[in-house]
């Protein structure tokens, strides 16, 4: 099943699509835990190369905006 999702802050702000397998609900997933594309220089990325981390964003489900069709996610931390 396919959902529309707006992600209102963060670095992954704008809309999108999240599928999930069809036994998964009517609704997507409470959290979602996204990899972020590895884009850091310098001291940022050396560090973040060393522990063998890459960051990710997770964004928590606040809402669906009916007009739209849309679930809304907003960003609760990057790891």
């Amino acid at each position: 099943m396919e959902f529309a999702v707006r992600y209102v802050n963060g670095p992954l702000q704008g809309t999108g699509a999240i599928t999930v397998p069809d036994a998964a609900g009517e609704e997507p997933p409470l959290l979602q835990r996204i990899p972020l594309p590895n884009q850091g220089h310098g001291l940022q990325r050396t560090v973040s190369d060393a522990v063998g981390g890459q960051q990710h964003a997770v964004y928590e489900r606040t809402g669906f905006n009916e007009p739209s069709g849309e679930w809304e996610f907003s960003l609760v931390r990057v790891e």
